[in-house]
């Protein structure tokens, strides 16, 4: 009698809605694609000017919230007006701000680690329990420094999983401009040169990401799927019996007005764009729950990260 080949597992797959708190109007948004099935869970920005209503309504609807961590936008948490975490204007130095200033070394190390803290005791006070982990707005997590900083206090505070923004396939990615795409390299460069840090601190991450060539107008049904197909070509193998997680990073929410939300200093032209909207609608449509079934894919959350 010929023996039953074992069925393929059901992988996970982890849908975080970034950016939460930012804005009522955005948290509108992200809360109808929970409801739907079209977010798994969200990471929030504690300085973000909506962040107590969000965290009310994450704790009325049961939705699985990590830590965003900001060390680039808005205003910073701890209060110390001599940090060098922020500029001339007393905002934190921005994307690009913060990242040329660590290099030049006018960040002091000190002032990132009492603002992680920062960030996880307000957390802790906003949500009434632990963050189920914690990644990095634009991916500071995985900057040089900062990382070490970052996995030491995780460890710390019992909070044991992040974020590994590294999408396999990503120089594939031929719709992406070449800016982004250079910038893109360079923090996925920065994230494998973290794995090392995360592991020393046993902070744990998913098997496989993707969405940093689907943000905004780039997140087709064909974009998304091939990068999925990409993680999974890396990761899968013949012996593949046990299941895998994947996350994709995603920005969904309703179009924040001008004057309505932000960090400090008023809503991104991101936020106030067409393009979360856009996400929404993809992340909500029948044809990506119908990829997400054809890759024999159950949904889950960061507690399935191993």
């Amino acid at each position: 009698m010929s023996q039953c080949k074992p069925s393929a597992p059901r992988h996970r797959l982890i849908i975080t809605a970034d950016d939460f708190g930012y804005s009522a109007e955005r948290d509108g948004g992200i809360i109808e694609c929970f409801l739907d099935g079209a977010v798994t869970g969200v990471v929030l920005l504690v300085n973000g000017e909506a962040a107590e209503q969000a965290c009310a309504i994450a704790r009325k609807h049961g939705i699985p919230v990590g830590l965003h961590l900001n060390l680039t936008e808005g205003y910073p948490v701890y209060k110390n007006e001599h940090t060098s975490l922020i500029n001339s204007d007393g905002f934190l130095r921005g994307k690009f701000g913060f990242r040329e200033a660590l290099q030049d070394g006018k960040i002091d190390l000190c002032d990132v680690k009492k603002e992680i803290k920062a960030q996880i005791e307000c957390f802790q006070t906003l949500m009434e329990t632990q963050p189920t982990h914690a990644d990095g707005h634009q991916h500071v997590q995985v900057l040089p420094g900062v990382r070490e900083v970052f996995a030491k206090t995780l460890a710390k505070y019992g909070i044991k999983r992040t974020r590994m923004p590294i999408q396999h396939g990503l120089k594939n990615s031929n719709w992406v401009p070449k800016l982004h795409m250079d910038f893109f390299q360079q923090f996925e460069q920065q994230a494998e040169e973290a794995k090392m840090v995360f592991q020393k601190y046993n902070i744990r991450y998913p098997d496989g990401f993707f969405g940093t060539s689907t943000m905004g107008s780039h997140m087709t049904i064909g974009h998304l799927e091939q990068a999925l197909t990409a993680a999974e070509n890396k990761l899968y193998g013949d012996t593949t019996t046990s299941p895998l997680t994947f996350e994709l990073m995603t920005h969904p929410g309703c179009c924040t007005s001008p004057g309505h939300g932000g960090c400090g200093g008023g809503p991104d032209d991101f936020s106030q764009s067409k393009d979360r909207e856009y996400e929404m609608s993809v992340l909500r449509s029948s044809d990506w729950k119908k990829v997400i079934a054809t890759h024999n894919m159950d949904l889950g959350s960061y507690k399935d990260v191993k």
